[in-house]
């Protein structure tokens, strides 16, 4: 990926913005669903949210081959939020 757009996920921001039908439900989300989610925590260069129309403006030079790219980091920033800093995740 070349300028890879940023995505910040905070455990605050992720339980704000996901529905608990969405958590429950997360494997079974649509392609659409996760990049509709994925717009909502995308930041720019110096980390600060952007809104989504900037989020789409921004996706819209990343080429189709790099999505998987993006939903791996997408799912990485979810668990990240999600480890227990003192126990490193285990």
């Amino acid at each position: 990926m070349a300028d890879k757009i940023k995505i910040i996920v905070t455990q605050d921001k992720f339980d704000e913005l996901f529905s608990i039908d969405d958590w429950f439900n997360f494997t079974e989300l649509t392609q659409k669903e996760i990049y509709d989610k994925m717009l909502l925590f995308v930041a720019d260069d110096d980390g600060n949210p952007v809104t989504v129309e900037q989020a789409r403006a921004m996706f819209k030079d990343v080429p189709k081959r790099e999505w998987l790219e993006y939903i791996k980091a997408f799912m990485d920033s979810i668990k990240d939020a999600f480890v227990n800093p003192t126990s490193g995740g285990g």
